[in-house]
């Protein structure tokens, strides 16, 4: 039997509630039993303080000393206790930091994975339109960048996240490769409401909806959807389109004046849904009028690709590995110009019709694949 190279993953936090990311480390172990040549296992940080019932503004805080003051001690142990383990992969670079623990406690080759570097970059002010970054958030991502050069190797979602990345660090220009993330491929175009989450007050088949998927962060453009949405309830097939957001609530820097005398007068289209189970998600995408994505700046993009793999009519940007991966297979705005997204928005509603889009993606066997192929290159330096 051929040796087993010991692999070590660094996944995330689970209370932090990150499902792309707790998604993307249940991926690199799914079926890593069956390696012949790699045993793969993870750890993270548990939930000690973040675990007790604290008030809302405790709970981040909690957090901070659970990974970054009792985890350390405890990553550090279990790698000066398992000399043997060759490759530590860090899954997010949000968890740089680890890395110099791993390097003075292991021999182990270091990986680090970029999503992308947009918190880094929002607290350098390399965006005007962004909120700007807390006292306390810059030092959080001042230490994450400075922790960057620590690893031996870098993959990224995609080539903006790269060139974010080789921007930052010179040094990895040589040291970096493009490793897209996969989607599951799923074309039916029926789905069983019994298998929809229970506390869903609709059934998505027998609304039209305009769909947005993604948290209530500045590069978001949730300003713009909201927007959009009520130019295109003006119009006159308007009357009874909704609009179905996946995430938060409209946060308060979201809206101004008009959105919030809008969002009162409207407040029954506007459906926000959190955690919702994958299942419900896919019915979304199957039955939603269209994607509406009008994001300034992606790493990866995983909302629009997951629905044009799915039939969807998607209206987003080119960033992050959208176009590189939807190309025509998605009509694309500029995220700063309203009128042209309205304008999208209004003609998609007007000629959409039921084709079957077609979309060749990379599918979540492929990306664990390529990971493991870089794991045995590694591994054999």
């Amino acid at each position: 039997m051929p040796k087993k190279h010991k692999v070590l993953l660094l996944t995330n936090y689970r209370e932090d509630l990150q499902f792309s990311m707790i998604q993307f480390g249940e991926l690199m172990l799914e079926n890593s039993t069956s390696c012949e040549d790699l045993n793969i296992k993870d750890i993270f940080p548990l939930p000690v303080f973040g675990g007790l019932p604290l008030p809302t503004k405790l709970t981040k805080w909690a957090s901070y000393i659970d990974k970054f003051f009792i985890f350390p001690k405890r990553l550090a142990n279990h790698l000066k206790q398992n000399q043997s383990i060759e490759l530590v992969h860090v899954i997010d670079q949000s968890y740089s930091p680890y890395l110099k623990i791993v390097k003075q406690s292991s021999p182990a080759t270091r990986l680090l994975t970029c999503h992308d570097l947009i918190a880094i970059r929002t607290a350098r002010g390399d965006f005007p339109n962004a909120p700007k970054t807390s006292a306390t958030g810059k030092r959080l991502q001042k230490w994450i960048q400075y922790s960057l050069p620590l690893a031996d190797f870098y993959a990224c979602d995609s080539d903006e996240t790269q060139n974010d990345l080789n921007h930052i660090v010179p040094q990895s220009s040589n040291f970096s490769r493009v490793i897209h993330l996969g989607t599951q491929r799923n074309s039916a175009k029926s789905s069983n409401p019994k298998s929809l989450d229970p506390n869903l007050c609709f059934d998505p088949s027998e609304i039209n909806y305009l769909l947005h998927v993604g948290s209530a962060a500045w590069y978001k453009n949730r300003t713009a959807v909201l927007k959009s949405f009520f130019h295109s309830k003006n119009q006159p097939n308007g009357k009874n389109l909704k609009l179905i957001l996946v995430g938060p609530p409209p946060q308060r820097h979201e809206i101004n004046a008009e959105l919030s005398s809008a969002l009162k007068r409207n407040s029954s289209d506007v459906i926000c849904l959190v955690n919702i189970s994958r299942e419900t998600l896919i019915h979304l995408y199957l039955h939603a009028k269209l994607l509406l994505f009008p994001s300034f700046i992606e790493g990866f993009g995983w909302p629009p690709l997951e629905a044009a793999s799915r039939g969807c009519s998607v209206i987003t940007t080119k960033t992050g590995a959208i176009y590189d991966l939807l190309g025509d297979n998605a009509k694309y705005v500029d995220p700063g110009v309203q009128d042209s997204i309205n304008k999208a928005v209004t003609d998609e509603l007007q000629q959409r019709s039921d084709k079957d889009v077609q979309v060749s993606l990379p599918n979540k066997q492929q990306c664990r694949e390529n990971y493991y192929k870089l794991y045995r290159q590694l591994l054999k330096n």
